[in-house]
């Protein structure tokens, strides 16, 4: 039989899904069906999702509730920001342990396999109901969209980290040691989910365990890209809240591998700087040099701004020290002004 629009029942039925199209004949009843023009398809698709929609592509502001918020991407978003919780983290017992180091020049962890990287966690106001995701991923950005797994022989059955383990559990690097935690697999990268509790009474911070179990060296696995930790905030509708990085590599000598890859940084730094710090230290201090110590905390706009600041502060200590000829009292101080340059 054939209808008004040139198309017979089959045909006129086949442009659109077969539920779609029942849902129609029941709201316009007997009625002869309109031509379909352009724009009442596009009615009809919003109307009925023929298209599958996704939550996080783009950033979108919520200006009531100043949260952040992100489409799912094929590569995880590294961008850091600490929203409206003002989240921050930082690294438990630095020098104490023999399994780990920190660097502070690179901003970067270096950790035996297998062994435990403490971590405290800190957002305001300390709400409960919120989650921690932990996801590895590559530095580079070419290998931005590339999933971190174990490598073939560290994902072997006859491997003693495997015994007793989840199969879906085994291909995470990562391994978080709260019992609560769940492990996720999104667009093939691996991440851990992980709930927040309120910090407990004198706190400020919630401590999370973390153990990696394949290291950056390994061929079939990470195959010596560099690699670093994102720590996402979380809400209970996966709503990103802030989020924070951390360079990470899993080596066999921690030690070793910090003082390699410092070294280069330094080699690589321009002459001018090397100049600065080749100030002659046998003068003796002027007694019109004041050596009182203030402490500055500024909210400064503008990366651009904000390495001006620190420039400034840093010619001005350089000069001094190189005027008084005690440029070891200076030296502390323009070091950390350098660790905190981007």
């Amino acid at each position: 039989m054939t209808n008004m629009n040139g198309f017979s029942d089959s045909q006129e039925s086949a442009l659109l899904e077969d539920d779609v199209f029942s849902e129609l004949q029941r709201e316009i009843g007997s009625q002869t069906l309109p031509l379909l023009t352009d724009n009442m398809l596009d009615e009809v698709e919003e109307k009925y999702s023929f298209t599958q929609q996704y939550t996080e592509c783009t950033e979108i502001k919520n200006e009531s509730s100043d949260r952040e918020y992100y489409q799912e991407t094929a590569a995880p978003i590294r961008e850091e920001f600490a929203g409206c919780y003002d989240f921050q983290f930082s690294l438990a017992n630095q020098g104490s342990s023999k399994h780990w180091v920190y660097s502070q020049i690179l901003r970067k962890v270096f950790i035996l396999m297998d062994e435990t990287l403490p971590v405290r966690f800190k957002w305001d106001p300390p709400e409960d109901g919120l989650f921690l995701r932990t996801t590895m991923v590559f530095s580079l950005d070419q290998y931005a969209s590339d999933p971190v797994k174990r490598c073939h022989n560290h994902v072997a059955a006859v491997n003693t980290n495997n015994r007793d383990i989840d199969p879906r559990i085994i291909k995470h690097v990562v391994r978080c040691l709260d019992h609560s935690s769940m492990y996720e697999e999104r667009n093939e990268h691996l991440s851990v989910l992980t709930p927040l509790h309120t910090p407990q009474a004198g706190s400020q911070y919630v401590l999370m365990n973390f153990k990696f179990l394949c290291k950056n060296s390994c061929p079939s696995g990470m195959n010596r890209r560099p690699t670093e930790l994102i720590f996402n905030l979380e809400d209970s509708k996966r709503t990103v809240l802030g989020r924070r990085r951390l360079l990470v590599r899993v080596c066999s000598c921690p030690k070793r591998d910090l003082k390699k890859e410092e070294s280069e940084v330094t080699e690589a730094q321009p002459e001018v700087k090397k100049r600065k710090l080749c100030l002659p230290v046998a003068k003796k201090m002027m007694p019109s040099c004041d050596t009182h110590v203030f402490k500055v905390q500024l909210n400064i706009i503008g990366k651009e701004n904000y390495l001006a600041v620190l420039k400034y502060a840093y010619d001005i200590m350089a000069g001094q020290a190189s005027r008084t000829g005690h440029y070891e009292f200076f030296k502390p101080y323009m070091d950390d002004i350098l660790r905190k340059t981007p």
